[in-house]
């Protein structure tokens, strides 16, 4: 007993210490979140990455809830209920857009998801994969826009196009976390507000949905454009809005461009965007001493000032980052 004794009471000892230093560093983990949460008030919440899921039988899930994805295999079928004998609803096509729903759920060595088949408004299961192949992927931001004119189904025509600047014109308009009426509203935006259009349209619910930039809250999410009678969201013509004096959009230097002003590159290799967000799509790099016009901004945005700009070499127009906290990449042309 003598021998082991010493080791018991250094154990309990120990325990009793960890314990204490264990409440010790949860409340200064709650201290640290509380200042943080004071210091950037308006930042979303970030949403902790979900685990992988991978059911027997197929490779490991990529998609999860309210993401929008598309069918890449012919005749993927959208059936009753998750599993191989459940009635088929109808046959998706390679290019189908569809919203996941719910998901993954593993059965008969498939995992199943419901989603919104947006072409025909139709709900549903169907499979993501196998062990060899996947049957749907999400869809990548900045996907090409349709071209010409769209009209969904209990709409007018859209006027909207990624890359847009664009104002709510009806109070209250939802942005939502997927593109249809019963997902969950991220925010309401109100009349007045600026918006930059990132993709789409998409039609569902007999609605053309967008997924736009909301530029007083940095926030992404989906909202519709209008409905039969009415259009929520409204194009903004170039070089008509005035931008608010003395901009300063938050890890840059203050803007000192306005829309109609002639200007130029002067830094190299400087992207032109289809959108004002750092990971949109390039759709080419300005060289400095390039000439520019600006049309609209500027958009606060991933802590860069952004302005939509008619890049006069290539005649293009796009979106270019004014510059950073150190250095201005474009300048008014003197």
């Amino acid at each position: 007993m003598r021998l082991f004794r010493p080791i018991w009471t250094l154990s309990l000892v120990a325990l009793i210490m960890a314990a204490l230093f264990g409440i010790s560093l949860n409340v200064q983990a709650g201290s640290i979140a509380t200042t943080s949460f004071a210091l950037f008030q308006g930042d979303p919440t970030p949403t902790p990455e979900p685990t992988p899921v991978r059911c027997r039988g197929t490779q490991v899930s990529r998609l999860q809830p309210d993401d929008l994805a598309r069918i890449v295999s012919d005749l993927v079928a959208i059936k009753r209920e998750p599993r191989r004998a459940a009635t088929n609803l109808d046959l998706m096509r390679t290019g189908d857009t569809v919203v996941i729903l719910e998901g993954p759920v593993c059965a008969e060595n498939l995992a199943w998801y419901k989603v919104l088949w947006t072409k025909k408004n139709l709900e549903g299961w169907a499979a993501e994969g196998d062990a060899r192949e996947y049957w749907m992927e999400k869809q990548v931001l900045d996907t090409t826009a349709p071209e010409g004119p769209v009209q969904c189904q209990g709409t007018q025509v859209s006027r909207l196009k990624p890359g847009d600047f664009a104002r709510i014109v009806s109070d209250l308009t939802a942005i939502k976390r997927s593109p249809r009426r019963s997902a969950v509203n991220l925010d309401l935006m109100r009349t007045g507000d600026d918006v930059v259009i990132l993709e789409g349209p998409l039609c569902a619910d007999n609605l053309a949905w967008y997924r736009l930039l909301w530029t007083k809250k940095n926030l992404e999410g989906w909202a519709a454009e209008g409905d039969a009678r009415e259009y929520w969201i409204e194009p903004v013509t170039a070089g008509s809005a005035e931008p608010p004096k003395d901009v300063k959009c938050r890890g840059t230097q203050p803007s000192r461009l306005k829309p109609n002003d002639q200007a130029r590159v002067i830094s190299d290799l400087v992207a032109l965007k289809r959108a004002p967000v750092r990971r949109s799509t390039n759709l080419d790099l300005m060289r400095t001493g390039d000439d520019i016009v600006i049309l609209e901004g500027p958009v606060c945005a991933d802590n860069l000032a952004w302005y939509k700009v008619l890049w006069l070499k290539k005649n293009l127009e796009g979106w270019a980052a004014e510059g950073d906290a150190t250095e201005y990449w474009l300048e008014i042309r003197r």
